[in-house]
């Protein structure tokens, strides 16, 4: 009984952990795509409709609450960077929605996308030669690669067993799943 408690648990947080993953803020369309800066920066009433979907919930509750502060830091950012004021807005958005670690490594791409890499982990490695460090950072980026394929295949496999298991009880006592509090009455 024990067992089948904890597999129910387990079973609940696959499903919140998929369905938080399923609807949850995804990366947003960067603005150097010509043609998605040219639905920002149009001024229909389409273009501006598409643009502000593109708006997660932190940065629509941020610019809600406080829109002063809000202001500032994209007219900063517009200053800082020669940005228009949708690409800023993006950016910031982007900042907002995506923890910063997430948002540094987004950055660290689009810094070494710039510099003509394919993607992060090449430019990396092309830097790295450049100081002569170079098969030390292949070594790490692959050691890096191994183990999260490693973690990635033993969250499927635990994940996989969980459903077996949880699928075994259910063909022994389908009434284990009827739902429900148990009945501790006298």
């Amino acid at each position: 009984m024990m067992i089948s408690g904890v597999c129910r648990v387990l079973v609940s947080l696959v499903l919140v952990v998929s369905s938080v993953t399923a609807f949850g803020v995804h990366r947003q369309i960067p603005s150097s795509n010509a043609a998605t800066r040219a639905l920002i920066e149009s001024d229909s009433k389409f273009s501006t409709r598409l643009y502000a979907g593109m708006v997660g919930p932190i940065a629509r509750a941020k610019k809600a609450m406080d829109p002063k502060e809000y202001n500032r830091v994209v007219e900063e950012r517009m200053k800082r960077d020669k940005l228009s004021r949708a690409e800023a807005e993006a950016d910031y958005n982007s900042f907002l929605e995506n923890p910063p670690f997430y948002y540094a490594l987004e950055k660290k791409e689009e810094y070494y996308q710039k510099l003509g890499y394919k993607d992060i982990f090449e430019g990396m490695i092309g830097e790295a030669d450049k100081e002569g460090k170079g098969e030390e950072m292949r070594e790490r980026i692959s050691s890096f690669k191994r183990k999260s394929k490693i973690k990635a295949a033993a969250v499927l496999v635990f994940a996989i067993g969980g459903f077996f298991y949880l699928q075994s009880l259910y063909a022994e006592n389908p009434l284990l799943f009827k739902g429900g509090l148990p009945d501790y009455s006298l």
